[in-house]
C-alpha cells in the first residue's frame, strides 16, 4: 500500500489541472489496484482506528455512516496526504491565481500547523459506508476557517459487482443561472480530485461558482469510499 503513494509522480498533473479548470473535478483512474482497495476498505472492520461512527440519517445528511480516522493516521494515509499535497498546491495556485503573499506553504506539515493554530486538530480523513438505499445529500466539506481548495475521494467498491447506483455527483451553483450537475460515477481504485467549496472562473461574469458534491442512492449492495481533505478540521 505504501508504494501506491509513489505513483503520483506518474500522474499527468497538467491534465488534472485542465479538467479542474474546465469542470471542477478530475478522475485519476485505477490509482489503487482492486486488491489494495479491498485491503483499505477492510479497515472499516477495525473500529479502534476510527473515532465514533456518525449516522448520516440522524443528522439529515442522507443514509449511511462515516467515521473519521483517529490521529495519528495510518502510515499509508499520512503518505497519501503528504505526497499528493505539493501537486495540488501548485494546481491551487494556478487556478485560484493566488497572490504570492497568500501562497500555501511548501509542505503539508506547515499547512497543518496553520490549521492547528486556528484550533483545527481533527485530520480531515474519513471512510464512508452506504448500504442499499444509502445516499449523501449535496454538501461542502467546509469546516473551520483554514481550508484547502481541493480534496480527493477514493472509490473502494466495484460498481456493477459490489453495488449498483451510488454515483458520485457534483453540482455547481451560480448567482445568475440554474445549477449545473455532473455524474462522475467512479469505480474501484479511482481517485477523484474535486473543488472543496468553489471553482474559479475566467472571463466575464461571476469569478467563481459554489461547488457541491453528493452520492446518489445505492440501489443494491454496499458502497465504501474514502474522503481526504488536506486541511484538518
Amino acid at each position: 500500500m505504501l508504494l501506491a503513494s509513489q505513483r503520483f509522480e506518474y500522474v499527468n498533473w497538467s491534465s488534472v489541472e485542465w479538467d479542474i479548470r474546465q469542470k471542477g473535478y478530475s478522475v485519476i483512474h485505477r490509482w489503487l489496484t482492486k486488491a489494495e482497495s479491498v485491503m483499505l476498505r477492510d479497515v472499516w472492520q477495525n473500529p479502534q482506528d476510527f473515532g465514533p461512527t456518525v449516522d448520516m440519517e440522524h443528522h439529515h445528511f442522507g443514509h449511511g455512516q462515516y467515521r473519521y480516522f483517529r490521529d495519528p493516521l495510518p502510515e499509508f494515509l499520512t503518505q497519501l496526504r503528504t505526497k499528493m499535497y505539493p501537486y495540488l498546491r501548485d494546481i491551487a495556485h494556478h487556478l485560484w491565481d493566488t497572490p504570492k503573499s497568500n501562497h500555501f506553504p511548501d509542505s503539508l506539515n506547515e499547512f497543518l500547523a496553520m490549521c492547528h493554530d486556528a484550533g483545527q486538530n481533527q485530520p480531515g480523513v474519513m471512510m464512508l459506508y452506504y448500504p442499499t438505499g444509502g445516499f449523501n445529500i449535496w454538501h461542502q466539506d467546509r469546516h473551520g476557517s483554514v481550508l484547502f481548495p481541493l480534496q480527493i475521494i477514493i472509490v473502494l467498491s466495484e460498481s456493477g459487482h459490489d453495488f449498483e447506483g451510488g454515483k458520485l455527483l457534483v453540482q455547481e451553483e451560480y448567482s445568475h443561472k440554474p445549477p449545473e450537475r455532473h455524474i462522475i460515477g467512479g469505480n474501484i481504485g479511482d481517485v477523484v480530485v474535486l473543488c472543496t467549496t468553489s471553482r474559479p472562473k475566467r472571463g466575464h461574469g461571476p469569478k467563481k461558482s459554489e461547488f457541491y458534491h453528493g452520492v446518489s442512492k445505492v440501489t443494491t449492495g454496499e458502497r465504501y469510499s474514502l474522503s481526504c481533505l488536506f486541511h484538518d478540521e
